[in-house]
């Protein structure tokens, strides 16, 4: 009952892969799909490798709304033009708003002005946001009045995750005792729900 919002990236390609992308995605079940403007660099690791032409885009982002065969399936516009190219980033709203998509995400916000900047130039097209500046997240009023719906926080969890398996794994091969750890693991309630197995139990009376 969850939807289900994904990164899908610059699409994979120009703006036909961009089509078969949402067909691919929407038809695995997923609700919102964000197309970025972002070049994909050939290499791994380049930073900031600049965002495509206004045109090229708008193509995809045109390719992604025709692509859909849900309605309700959202395309999400996703760009980085307030981080990398401030000059333009208006026009760059503008220019995508038209295309059908309809919502954005913001990345490389600076400031409320930025996101106000946003609202003002598509006021009936939600917004968004990756890693917000600290002032606008607690702000319920801003965000309300310049329709910012969703706001992501980047990936901490996943972080805090890949930190505790390493400092886990590099207690036991220095010797700790597995039992020390005991504290830090989660508890059979919290086990029993994330492994769903009160479901696979309900699966086994009924089939087996």
């Amino acid at each position: 009952d969850i939807p289900i919002m994904v990164d899908a990236e610059d699409g994979f390609g120009n703006a036909v892969n961009v089509w078969r992308c949402v067909r691919e995605l929407e038809a695995a079940g997923v609700s919102g799909i964000e197309i970025e403007d972002n070049v994909v660099p050939r290499q791994f690791g380049v930073q900031n490798p600049g965002l495509n032409p206004v045109a090229t885009q708008v193509g995809k982002l045109k390719a992604a709304v025709a692509a859909r065969t849900d309605p309700t399936t959202v395309i999400i516009a996703r760009t980085a033009a307030w981080g990398q190219d401030r000059e333009h980033a208006v026009d760059r709203i503008k220019a995508y708003a038209a295309t059908g998509a309809e919502a954005f995400m913001l990345t490389g916000v600076k400031s409320k002005a930025d996101i106000e900047a946003t609202h003002q130039s598509a006021p009936n097209i939600p917004i968004t946001i990756l890693g917000p500046p600290p002032e606008v997240k607690d702000d319920a009023r801003f965000c309300s009045d310049n329709n910012l719906k969703i706001i992501m926080l980047g990936n901490p969890t996943y972080l805090v995750a890949v930190k505790s398996i390493y400092d886990t794994l590099k207690f036991l091969k220095e010797g700790g005792d597995a039992a020390q750890l005991k504290q830090k693991q989660a508890d059979p309630e919290l086990t029993r729900q994330i492994i769903r197995i009160d479901e696979f139990e309900k699966w086994q009376k009924e089939y087996l």
